[in-house]
């Protein structure tokens, strides 16, 4: 170090404090070689310029100095504009920070540093991650609400697997990840064009997930990466859809959202070769009920009867209510029989055991249409049979099921 004619000071790779310096270092300083054991980089060059080089990552491979930079430093009770250079290098096994100053070329180099500085603040306002990377998507700068948001230091993303690591500890979706962002900007780069944006979920230093929307955009030989925090509206917007789809009571699908179900499984079922089928539920004497004990009784019996019925059905399988006590079913069976063994243990289910409502005891049945939509039959026509038969078990006594 101390054949190199510009000021080097070796430091330790997560304190910044002064491991070693050479005789130039000692020489800008003022202080002797033995004066800077142990002493922190701000000693040597103020709090505003230690802030500055926090913000510089300049995480290049060890060995390959960053990109230079100008700080504003307090040097020895004045003012200097330094340059600074940043380059990590292997030291008996261990990673240290090698730090080069130099005086910054006087013409020019105060309005020069005066505009970083501004710029630096500017992009710490932002209120979204920032950061500038080389194309081989090593961090360079990072703004500080990409540390706010992250949690992450430079020690923890000394490389850009480091951050597909920790960012993403599911090796699946690590992977999709990966796929997602250089194909995206690949896309982009081909085009000279910003990225289309996309989300993410996240992993923070601190354990929580966040839904992060990704942008990019490749400028000269840096990339320019912003990260945006979108977790709350994303979370917002699930629940809009799970309001806008359910119904309040029950938490079954809601008639509109059933129909767009309904739409779509008998789409892919008539792709498939096989068959949708439709049942059609009403819970027998609920105005009874209703009548006898109240609208808050009966309001208990339609959470409990969609639980029951919930609990029969496969995940792959809709439950919907249609209205007032009259629910209904959409599901892929592949015949008759089948199709009758489900009808039946739903109606089974529901009337095998006595609803227990508050002090009450109440027995409830139900009875059950359904159809099974055959070849090019649309929808509407499959329910219109299955509400037939619906109609055939309420006039043939209740608590049964009929096919049509």
């Amino acid at each position: 170090m101390n054949c190199v004619g510009a000021p080097l000071v070796l430091m330790e790779k997560q304190t910044l404090s002064v491991r070693y310096a050479n005789a130039n270092a000692a020489i800008l300083f003022g202080r002797g070689l033995e004066g800077f054991g142990g002493c922190s980089v701000e000693e040597l060059v103020g709090h505003e310029a230690t802030r500055m080089l926090g913000q510089i990552w300049s995480v290049a491979p060890v060995g390959v100095p960053g990109e230079p930079f100008l700080i504003r430093a307090q040097v020895q009770g004045q003012e200097r504009i330094l340059m600074v250079q940043v380059t990590k290098v292997a030291v008996e096994g261990e990673i240290l920070r090698l730090f080069t100053f130099l005086d910054a070329p006087p013409q020019g180099s105060v309005t020069l540093a005066g505009w970083q500085e501004n710029v630096i603040s500017l992009l710490n306002w932002l209120p979204f991650g920032f950061e500038i990377s080389g194309t081989d998507d090593q961090i360079q700068f990072a703004n500080s609400t990409f540390k706010a948001l992250f949690g992450y230091t430079q020690d923890e993303i000394s490389n850009i697997e480091d951050w597909w690591r920790l960012a993403y500890p599911d090796p699946d979706y690590r992977e999709f990840a990966r796929t997602q962002w250089y194909e995206s900007i690949a896309a982009a780069r081909a085009e000279n064009r910003e990225m289309t944006p996309f989300d993410l979920d996240v992993a923070t230093a601190s354990g929580e997930t966040r839904t992060i929307q990704f942008r990019h955009r490749t400028i000269g030989n840096f990339n320019v990466n912003m990260y945006i925090d979108v977790t709350r509206e994303r979370s917002y917007a699930r629940e809009l859809k799970v309001l806008a789809d359910t119904d309040p009571l029950t938490g079954a699908m809601n008639r509109r959202r059933f129909f767009e179900e309904a739409d779509r499984i008998h789409a892919e079922c008539q792709k498939s070769g096989a068959s949708a089928t439709f049942l059609m539920l009403d819970i027998d004497h609920f105005k009874t009920i209703n009548d006898r004990y109240g609208h808050g009784v009966g309001d208990a019996v339609l959470v409990e009867f969609t639980r029951r019925c919930r609990d029969v059905l496969r995940p792959e399988d809709r439950f919907g209510r249609m209205g007032g006590e009259e629910f209904a079913v959409v599901l892929c069976r592949p015949d008759d029989a089948s199709v009758h063994v489900i009808a039946e243990r739903l109606r089974q289910v529901v009337g095998s055991e006595p609803f227990i409502i508050d002090t009450d005891t109440l027995k409830v049945t139900v009875s059950v249409g359904g159809a099974i939509c055959e070849g090019t039959e649309s929808v509407g026509s499959a329910i219109s049979r299955a509400d037939n038969g619906l109609y055939d078990a309420k006039k043939s006594g209740r608590d049964r099921v009929i096919l049509r």
